[in-house]
């Protein structure tokens, strides 16, 4: 025999909607609908295109002062292989002159 319960929605009786959706206590923080319908003004286009241009030059020159640091590291790179041959070269050298003193 069916029930005679009007509600067999599963909710639980006393309890309105509002207490069951409370996203609050879940510590999730919702933006209103209302909000997501707003059309962005021209002036909040014209920041974001500044605050493109700008993050544009910003990336640029990070890119020029890369390729300028990458640069550097190679010329850098090339001076100590010239150095370290020479530091043995000279190492060589006077070792060579220790051996003829030892001689004499």
């Amino acid at each position: 025999m069916p029930s005679s319960s009007p509600e067999k929605t599963g909710r639980q009786k006393g309890k309105s909607v509002a207490e069951l959706c409370d996203f609050n206590q879940l510590g999730l923080d919702f933006v209103p609908a209302p909000s997501y319908s707003v059309p962005p003004r021209k002036e909040t286009e014209l920041m974001n295109q500044e605050l493109i241009e700008i993050l544009e030059n910003k990336i640029g020159d990070i890119v020029e002062k890369y390729s300028a640091l990458k640069e550097e590291n190679a010329r850098l790179n090339e001076e100590i292989q010239r150095l370290s041959s020479d530091r043995e070269g000279l190492k060589s050298r006077v070792d060579a002159i220790l051996g003829k003193l030892d001689g004499i």
